[in-house]
């Protein structure tokens, strides 16, 4: 394996072959994560790392107070197809598809009730909003907007072209995990009409996301406008 490429993405590697080759099994507990880094050599920030690539790909499952179980092989598809909180940059990357990002907007704005509920905010409080335009293969796909609290003042200054959630790992060692995902019709407004080059009032799929991170605090909120013509979000039950 390349040096360049990371530990916890190597332990991750490591792990997720003992799956696949059966040393651990499904429904089975694998080893704390102090365990791991003992028996590993590896820190346990890389551990931890390493364990959260693989909850969000659904191969690991927390429970909490009990540890870290290897996913049931009846909820793996449906974990690993539909994870709620598997970026889209994650999901059009495993599909073999190119998906670049051009930053539209960057400010600090008044919170909506909602928002203001969601993160428990003060009266003052800003959040800072991001918006992107998400391109798969050269066409327009998506505008998505993230809102993010005053602890995440510094994605000012990061390169935003890419996964958020890779950022989010990388340098802020915090992870999604759970949340509330909902679906519903919008229509184009006029600046989504000229990013996603379609009709101003054409229907578009709307994705909301209000998401905590794995230790349960509120992490973002994330809402997507996609082009149906070009995404299609399938749900197995």
């Amino acid at each position: 394996m390349a040096q360049s490429t990371p530990l916890y993405v190597q332990l991750a590697d490591e792990l997720r072959d003992k799956i696949a080759q059966g040393e651990f099994v499904p429904d089975s507990q694998i080893p704390s994560e102090n365990e791991l880094h003992q028996t590993t050599g590896y820190s346990r920030s890389t551990v931890r790392k390493a364990l959260a690539i693989l909850v969000e790909e659904g191969r690991l499952t927390k429970v909490h107070g009990k540890g870290t179980f290897v996913t049931a092989l009846d909820n793996h598809l449906v974990n690993k197809q539909n994870h709620h909180f598997l970026s889209l940059t994650e999901n059009i990357r495993k599909r073999g598809q190119t998906l670049t990002t051009k930053v539209v907007d960057l400010r600090w704005v008044e919170p909506t009730r909602e928002q203001t509920q969601f993160f428990q905010l003060t009266e003052d409080a800003q959040l800072l909003e991001i918006t992107r335009l998400r391109i798969l293969d050269d066409f327009p796909l998506c505008v998505e907007t993230d809102w993010f609290t005053s602890d995440f003042t510094s994605l000012e200054s990061e390169d935003l072209a890419g996964s958020l959630y890779g950022l989010l790992r990388e340098k802020f060692d915090v992870q999604p995990a759970t949340g509330k995902k909902t679906f519903s019709i919008s229509y184009a407004t006029q600046q989504e009409a000229f990013l996603l080059d379609v009709p101003r009032g054409s229907a578009l799929m709307e994705i909301e996301d209000y998401v905590n991170d794995h230790k349960g605090t509120p992490l973002h909120i994330a809402r997507q406008v996609l082009r149906g013509d070009r995404f299609k979000y399938v749900v197995i039950d």
